[in-house]
């Protein structure tokens, strides 16, 4: 399968898996999640996407601007991407039932954000 031109593979060098193995120990990170914090780090990414409360609370504490699925969703919603106020709700809803944990106050945030970003 041919990757897009902008997806870059990169490996984890030794410092950056040490890094990564000691978020992984430290702050009880998945692996993975604590890789790709590591790979994002010298990368300065504009940035950091994870669903997972504990990584984002480490990426954040690291200076990466991190989002979710739902930062996601309002960004496409704010960028106009996602014109309808019934398409972005059915998003969210779609997110809602999958198999994400959301909250209800930040399900009840994101609708009023779309509500308000679709209004203007």
């Amino acid at each position: 399968m041919d990757m897009p031109s902008w997806v870059n593979i990169e490996e984890l060098n030794r410092s950056a898996q040490a890094k990564a193995s000691e978020w992984s120990r430290r702050e009880e990170l998945d692996s993975g999640e604590a890789e790709a914090i590591a790979l994002a780090m010298p990368v300065k990414s504009d940035w950091f996407l994870t669903d997972d409360a504990l990584a984002r609370e480490v990426s954040e504490s690291l200076g990466l601007e991190t989002h979710g699925s739902i930062g996601v969703l309002l960004w496409a919603v704010a960028e106009g991407y996602v014109e309808e106020r019934n398409d972005a709700h059915e998003l969210l809803n779609n997110l809602v039932n999958s198999s994400l944990w959301i909250s209800d106050r930040v399900v009840k945030e994101a609708s009023r954000a779309i509500d308000e970003l679709l209004s203007e």
